[in-house]
């Protein structure tokens, strides 16, 4: 197992209150935002300290986020703001420095917001996030669960995200929302429809 210590709720409760979890989750644009923002609307009491990951040029998403934020009644929430990876459009080829340059930026984000948790649903913008906290897992700087849920919109095949993601073994689990992508994809887990 690749965590530096398994989760320790224990040391995390102060008294009878429930433990108080570090979340993050990475905000793609259009549908994967609105699909993350349901997720989180589910998510209990304890997860109130809130750091939203959102990408530069998607001022759509942080208002979103914002708007989300305004009908939650407790905890604390933050937006950050990576370099998107690629652009919609953008050639591989030259999204390889953009992925780069990404990747750099994400081990200033994932140092400072110190998350219990990753949630990420599909963009590429997810890739190089959980990239740096599955390193930095890996070499025990931090302890980062990492969940990927993909997009209730793959219905046949997981997205370019999730199957780099998948054969490079970095989240602790791939949420599917279809039961022949387990099937396809052995490693992932079925969830059923969010949404």
């Amino acid at each position: 197992m690749r965590h530096s210590r398994p989760p320790n709720l224990k040391e995390k409760l102060v008294g009878n209150e429930k433990p108080k979890i570090r979340l993050c989750s990475v905000i793609g644009s259009g549908g994967h935002t609105t699909e993350m923002l349901a997720v989180m609307e589910q998510l209990g009491e304890h997860y109130s300290n809130r750091v939203y990951i959102v990408a530069d040029t998607d001022r759509l998403g942080e208002t979103k986020v914002l708007h989300f934020e305004r009908s939650r009644a407790s905890g604390t929430f933050e937006i950050v703001y990576v370099p998107r990876s690629r652009e919609v459009g953008q050639s591989y080829f030259t999204s390889v420095y953009t992925t780069i340059r990404a990747i750099l930026y994400s081990f200033m984000i994932i140092w400072q917001a110190r998350p219990d948790v990753l949630l990420c649903n599909g963009p590429g913008t997810c890739l190089p996030i959980c990239i740096v906290a599955f390193l930095y897992d890996l070499f025990r700087l931090r302890n980062t669960r990492i969940f990927f849920i993909e997009s209730t919109c793959r219905v046949k095949s997981l997205s370019l995200t999730a199957i780099i993601l998948y054969h490079l073994r970095i989240p602790d689990s791939i949420l599917v929302q279809w039961p022949d992508l387990v099937k396809l994809y052995p490693r992932t887990e079925y969830i059923g429809r969010l949404s």
